[in-house]
């Protein structure tokens, strides 16, 4: 079934009948019901938070009177649902928007949309959990023993579940500990640089792991993984001031992954994936949910071992990591090559961009060499035309097509607008779209003159239309690129 925006011709939507003559009897209406209530993972359980109805935004978009898209807004009730009232019968697209720091989030729309939708996340940290409102003055001063011979590449980093705290803990003053150091005292941490920098606060029951990584230079291509760890423990941070913390490391359960890529295979792939992408590099991660398999956050959760090489390199053939988190914790691993592509805009300043072909899931599914099971989405057009080189004047509205992968199934396509700098500066998303089927057309308002853009096209093998917003453990994922465009 077609969805509204991405239809080329309203007769083929059946909404709003397409007889020669006559008056066109009324079709059925139908209501669109759905949830936006996301869960947080902490130490004390689950908690399900209810966002405020003015934090976003649900519309459902469908053809008016005259053939134009119009736009039904949902009605949201203080428990999370929501309701759509009075679509005509049909396939109906809908769009998402919701309110990020002083603005909002690119507009997500999800074509030929269930008439059902949950719209939740899963998030690490308490709902409640306050951000460091100091950074640059809140430090901890790390006391520990038992820490791996440190070295190049060696780290300390810091995850509390309750708080959603994450992040690498570099020294304030820039002073690391000596080499072959095994302890540290009062020793000055900065939270400047955490990823995600909330307030640890054990009365609320939050507790932290500290973990140590340890580089491998000079072992194959070098990674860095989890040797060490301490905690769990609680304790409070203290906004704008400096926290003691006192503990003595020991050796994280160790565990072992042996993979390698297929070159030969992601190469032959390249130029499905734009005429001029090059292999940039390759990667292995591993980390943990603690949601569990079932339960995949959109939070940062630690890494346990991070690969990252060249176009030539492979991983060492045994890949040693520790994982000193609860058992229920579900380990994933994700191993990908990634292809860059240069645009060059009409102003003549180059633009390097990098898509990702690969796959996630249970570490126990990974062993020897990896290969690509699911291809990029083929022949790209816009308006018809071939969309690899550059396209100006395509108008706002243009119609993409493409075609289905050579390998694997595709279940969804995900598709990114992105817009260029002229100068060079921050690539900025416009909107993001998922759809089954291999055509879309762009809706009004995303597309300006003046400007330069392109469009990544990704394929999944799975993916849940009505829960869209969710991450699933198991991923086959490929991407595609456009060359410029322009209105």
């Amino acid at each position: 079934m077609r969805s509204f925006l991405g239809a080329t011709s309203i007769c083929l939507l059946g909404a709003l009948g397409c007889s020669g003559g006559g008056e066109t009897p009324k079709s059925p209406l139908f209501d669109v019901t759905g949830t936006i209530v996301d869960l947080h993972l902490t130490e004390g359980g689950d908690v399900t938070n209810v966002r405020d109805s003015g934090q976003f935004e649900i519309a459902a978009i469908v053809p008016g009177d005259d053939g134009a898209p119009r736009e039904l807004l949902a009605e949201v009730a203080e428990d999370g649902t929501f309701r759509i009232r009075d679509l005509p019968e049909g396939p109906y697209d809908l769009r998402f928007i919701e309110l990020f720091g002083t603005g909002t989030r690119p507009p997500r729309f999800i074509m030929d949309a269930p008439r059902t939708l949950d719209l939740g996340r899963v998030y690490v940290g308490r709902p409640d959990a306050d951000p460091i409102a100091t950074a640059d003055t809140t430090e901890l001063a790390l006391t520990f023993d038992g820490l791996n011979p440190w070295e190049e590449g060696s780290s300390i980093e810091v995850f509390s579940l309750g708080a959603g705290t994450i992040g690498t803990l570099p020294p304030a003053n820039g002073m690391p500990p000596a080499m072959d150091a095994t302890q540290v005292t009062d020793y000055r941490v900065a939270t400047s640089e955490l990823v995600v920098p909330n307030v640890v606060a054990g009365g609320a029951g939050d507790q932290a792991y500290f973990t140590q990584r340890v580089g491998t230079a000079g072992v194959g291509a070098p990674y860095r993984s989890v040797r060490k760890a301490f905690g769990p423990m609680s304790f409070t941070l203290a906004d704008g001031a400096t926290t003691p913390v006192e503990g003595t490391f020991v050796d994280a359960p160790s565990k072992k992954l042996s993979v390698s890529f297929d070159d030969a295979a992601f190469q032959a792939l390249a130029e499905s994936v734009h005429p001029e992408a090059t292999i940039a590099g390759k990667d292995v991660r591993i980390g943990v949910e603690p949601g569990g398999a079932d339960r995949v956050s959109v939070s940062p959760t630690p890494d346990l071992l991070l690969f990252s090489g060249l176009p030539a390199a492979q991983p060492p053939a045994e890949l040693v990591y520790g994982n000193p988190f609860p058992d229920g914790w579900a380990e994933v691993a994700a191993v990908e090559v990634s292809y860059a592509v240069t645009h060059v805009m009409p102003t003549g300043i180059p633009k390097t961009t990098a898509v990702a072909m690969g796959r996630s899931g249970p570490v126990a599914s990974f062993s020897g060499k990896v290969a690509p099971t699911l291809g990029p989405p083929l022949d790209i057009r816009v308006n018809e035309q071939p969309a690899y080189g550059e396209l100006l004047g395509i108008g706002k509205t243009p119609t993409v097509t493409w075609s289905a992968p050579s390998l694997g199934k595709a279940a969804a396509y995900i598709i990114t607008l992105r817009r260029l700098d002229p100068g060079g500066q921050l690539t900025r998303t416009m909107a993001s779209f998922s759809t089954r089927e291999p055509v879309l057309r762009i809706p009004d308002g995303l597309l300006d003159v003046g400007y330069y853009y392109y469009l990544r096209i990704g394929v999944r093998e799975e993916f849940d239309h009505a829960a869209p917003l969710r991450v699933q453990e198991s991923r086959v994922y490929a991407e595609a690129l456009t060359g410029v465009l322009s209105p």
